[in-house]
């Protein structure tokens, strides 16, 4: 630009004929940054595509706290098989409201700003990991940014996850969100909500960070010019330059997903337990056993309950996560590219 300014004005008029030529080609429709992103737009897309997704999968989200929060002896099947029809049964805790859809709004609701900063910090900070030019670096700089960004949404999204998870489990001494609520706070104070922070930070941090790494990183390998034709059913990855292929976000979404999900499992588990463990929700078939952090529930949980008790709620998790992370992976893209400042000069 300071060359170009001591030019002639014929020749100055090039390099910003230049300049607009390279921003367009430029244009990534596959990955946008958060200096792109109309915070606005993003903030409203979000609100809309996340209660669409949790009106769709949170029948599972319920049998899965049910089933993890069980401690009896049961197998993988007999645990699936007797949540589900408890939960197709009419409520018995004097609510209209279906079992399967128990604390959906306040969930979906209460989450709303933690789901914002989270994605917010997650994508900032990846942006700048990968302004990185080591290669180490960027690989795991998803790893980082799924880390940090969990880390600091924690504290947001703790409570409600508390209150919602007790009124999940079977036999839920609560009529509502709001009872839930008040008798949280009037039996065991502000704490109350952030019964197993520790837990649910361990659980929450590394399944962000695996989730992140796995998604970026596989979507990254299916975009390889090598790679892309045989997943787009195009002769080239060079066919219709500019076209978006949202293919290979949505297949990177269910392998991370999958994986998350297999490897994060018996923490969830525990961490689900550590939160209901002080209502009785199985009476005296249960197991009475406090759990005191998570190292400590681990142990306990392999002492009583063997295998069956790391893989609990395992099926249902499988069933909605796969799916649901395909899904939520395609959302978050679209999301963002719909959300782009530079979309309407592109």
């Amino acid at each position: 630009m300071v060359v170009s300014a001591v030019n002639s004005e014929t020749n100055n008029q090039t390099p910003i004929s230049e300049t607009v030529k390279n921003t367009k080609e430029t244009f990534d429709p596959h990955t946008t940054k958060w200096s792109d992103v109309n915070l606005f737009k993003f903030g409203a897309l979000i609100a809309v595509s996340s209660t669409l997704e949790n009106a769709v999968f949170y029948p599972l989200f319920v049998i899965k706290t049910r089933e993890q929060s069980d401690r009896r002896n049961l197998t993988l099947l007999q645990s699936f098989r007797y949540h589900i029809r408890s939960s197709l049964t009419k409520s018995s805790s004097g609510t209209k409201a279906s079992p399967l859809y128990r604390g959906f709004w306040f969930s979906n609701i209460a989450s709303l700003p933690a789901y914002g900063l989270y994605l917010g910090v997650y994508i900032s900070t990846r942006d700048q990991l990968n302004a990185a030019t080591n290669m180490s670096t960027r690989f795991y700089a998803p790893f980082i940014a799924g880390a940090l960004a969990d880390a600091v949404s924690i504290l947001f999204y703790v409570p409600s996850d508390v209150i919602v998870q007790r009124l999940q489990v079977a036999n839920s001494p609560y009529k509502s969100s709001l009872d839930a609520i008040r008798k949280i706070y009037v039996n065991e104070g502000i704490k109350g909500y952030y019964r197993g922070l520790g837990a649910t930070f361990i659980v929450s941090a590394l399944a962000s960070s695996i989730w992140w790494m796995a998604y970026e990183n596989v979507k990254l390998f299916l975009y390889r010019p090598s790679i892309l034709p045989y997943i787009t059913w195009s002769k080239s990855s060079d066919e219709k330059a500019g076209h978006v292929h949202r293919l290979p976000q949505f297949a990177a979404g269910f392998v991370a997903g999958t994986i998350t999900s297999a490897c994060i499992n018996p923490l969830d588990v525990v961490k689900t337990r550590i939160q209901t463990q002080n209502i009785n929700t199985l009476g005296t078939t249960s197991s009475t056993t406090l759990y005191n952090n998570m190292f400590h529930g681990l142990k306990c949980l392999w002492r009583e309950e063997g295998m069956h008790g790391l893989l609990r709620g395992v099926l249902p998790k499988l069933m909605s996560r796969g799916p649901l992370s395909a899904i939520s992976a395609l959302v978050f893209e679209l999301v963002l590219y719909y959300s782009r400042d530079d979309l309407n000069s592109s």
